[in-house]
């Protein structure tokens, strides 16, 4: 294939390839979800097609008239250091420099490697906390974000037109330069918080790391910062993750939630497989993302007195709204994916906080994108400033923000067929009523957000990365988030024609 960039946005591209091209099978689309693209080893993740989206990458830098380095990592999951240097090969070929990390590294050490470097981005090989025999590739800018959704579907094309193609070859294997990030990485998170306010407050935190790439970086940063006693589990590499997805939430969290029911212990903080993502525990019991969030946006507001806007995805608490209100403070709403929230925080240099359900923080003065490391190093920094335990600070909170909310989320596998179903009819689907109690209003910003009169609400979502419809709730008590994801599970299924989960 010929390469320019005229034929990179509007060269023939011929779909029928992708049913004719054949490597034991037929090859699927290749396509960028939420964040970046991911698939499953062995099936659609394979060297040929990594090799194919870092080609495609490697002529968007090109594009885009890249001239700086381009920084390539990987986090634990399996061979992904093999994958990562296929990618820097492909790079290569297309005239982008890249620089590859020494080890695996969490993707907010990556994206801080490039932004800080004034590289012309970064490519992260990681498929965060899907489950283990998932891969993916997450392509981020210069100032360290990932690409916003123009350019991902830049490099999805471009990726899909090679696989297209009938002349693919691969890149010749090279060797490239190195590069390790950790001591400065983790000196830029020390210089973002009061670590003389935590070292005073003599914090024991536990830390869980998942198996994940944030071993070495999201536990050492809490001990550079002056917690008293650091008590990190599962920091021992494994592509496994004990069968279990690598994401930082309450079935996930079980057993270093059970450490945090230490009087000792003050609280407890994990991130996900690529250490991006925050999960937070205290006395004993995992704590909710909402009350997680809401708990740092509290101190960012009440002690350290920042102004401006807070960016919220439209599945985040209303509490976010509420203490925005109480303080002063603008919030702007955006469709799920942190891209949609960077696109923010690129635009405007008065963004506090930029914050999604998954456990998504992102803090002003520091990259763009989320850092689970920093926002656990923030909730340490809370603590210390609020000098009483966790549950004290979140009845403060609550009272602040008109009453507690509960909040849960519950996904529904489903077949392509069911999936397709999903997406022709959720943009229409708009009952009168649910749980008991009329819709007020549809918010149609990402999938469909039915709120109740009295505030409460249900959404529903297909997953940009798995095969999932997620369904989120957020009510007045357990009981009420329980009959919410009880109703929008049962509209699903009426709609796809299940008759069980």
């Amino acid at each position: 294939m010929v390469y320019n960039s005229s034929t990179a946005i509007i060269g023939p591209f011929r779909p029928q390839y992708l049913n004719e091209r054949m490597w034991g099978k037929t090859m699927e689309r290749i396509r960028f979800g939420t964040e970046g693209w991911r698939a499953v080893l062995a099936d659609g993740y394979t060297f040929d097609r990594v090799r194919m989206v870092g080609r495609a990458t490697g002529r968007w830098f090109q594009h885009t008239g890249a001239a700086a380095p381009v920084a390539v990592g990987h986090d634990t999951r399996f061979m992904g250091d093999r994958f990562a240097a296929a990618v820097a090969d492909e790079l290569a070929a297309c005239g982008i420099e890249p620089r590859l990390c020494s080890g695996p590294l969490p993707t907010p050490a990556t994206s801080y490697y490039a932004a800080s470097n004034h590289l012309a981005g970064a490519v992260m090989l990681t498929a965060s906390h899907n489950p283990p025999e998932w891969n993916g590739v997450k392509v981020k800018r210069a100032e360290g974000c990932s690409v916003l959704e123009e350019e991902a579907s830049w490099i999805e094309e471009e990726a899909n037109r090679i696989l297209a193609g009938p002349d693919w070859q691969r890149a010749p294997e090279r060797n490239h330069e190195r590069f390790d990030v950790r001591d400065a990485y983790v000196k830029r998170l020390l210089e973002m918080v009061d670590t003389e306010a935590i070292a005073k407050a003599r914090l024991t935190v536990v830390a869980d790391v998942m198996h994940g790439a944030g071993a070495g970086f999201f536990d050492e940063a809490l001990r550079r910062a002056g917690c008293a006693e650091v008590r990190a589990v599962r920091t021992n590499p494994d592509p496994t993750f004990e069968g279990r997805h690598p994401e930082p939430i309450g079935p996930n969290l079980e057993a270093a939630a059970a450490l945090t029911g230490d009087p000792a212990v003050d609280i407890g903080l994990a991130t996900d497989g690529d250490g991006d993502r925050l999960g937070m525990m205290a006395h004993g019991e995992y704590v909710d993302v909402m009350r997680a969030i809401v708990f740092v946006l509290y101190h960012l507001l009440k002690n350290r007195r920042w102004t401006g806007k807070v960016v919220r995805a439209v599945d985040v608490t209303s509490m976010v709204d509420s203490l925005c209100q109480h303080y002063g403070v603008s919030v702007v709403e955006t469709s799920i994916g942190f891209k949609n929230l960077a696109r923010e925080m690129i635009e405007s240099d008065d963004i506090i906080l930029a914050v999604e359900e998954s456990g998504g923080f992102g803090i002003r003065g520091h990259i763009p994108d989320r850092d689970g490391s920093l926002a656990a190093l923030v909730a340490c920094e809370a603590l210390a400033y609020e000098g009483k335990p966790v549950r004290e600070v979140l009845s403060d909170i609550f009272a602040l923000a008109g009453g507690e909310k509960w909040y849960d989320r519950v996904d529904l596998r489903l077949t392509g067929e069911e999936r397709e179903v999903m997406r022709e009819r959720l943009p229409e689907l708009a009952p009168e009523q649910i749980a008991g109690q009329a819709v007020a209003e549809i918010n149609r910003l990402d999938g469909a957000k039915y709120i109740r009169k009295d505030g409460t609400w249900v959404m529903l979502r297909l997953s940009g990365t798995e095969p999932l419809l997620r369904i989120y709730a957020e009510g007045a008590s357990k009981q009420d988030v329980a009959d919410l994801l009880e109703a929008g599970r049962s509209l699903a299924l009426k709609e796809i024609g299940r008759t069980t989960p």
